[in-house]
């Protein structure tokens, strides 16, 4: 990719990513529907690792992590999805 294009692509995802979590802040996460809580609680490692773990070796590749924007029957498992979404949203602040 082009730096032109790549600096797009940042500027854009960087917009989303404000527009995301204002959302996240404003309003109450809904349930996440089956598909979704099925593909969470498959998807990720979150009975054996952490989320601080996780975030370490995958977490520069996550542009676009909504997994914490809902809720789940599991509260284990929603609490893993949001302590990685912390993680995630204060390494991008640089803290």
């Amino acid at each position: 990719m082009t730096d032109p294009r790549r600096e797009r692509l940042e500027e854009l995802t960087d917009r989303w990513r404000a527009r995301h979590e204002a959302r996240m802040e404003r309003s109450p996460r809904p349930p996440a529907d089956a598909e979704r809580e099925a593909r969470a609680s498959t998807s990720f490692p979150w009975r054996t690792e952490t989320a601080a773990e996780y975030a370490a070796r995958y977490g520069a590749a996550m542009t676009g992590y909504t997994y914490d924007a809902y809720t789940y029957s599991d509260r284990k498992l929603e609490a893993w999805l949001r302590e990685l979404g912390e993680i995630l949203r204060r390494r991008r602040r640089g803290g």
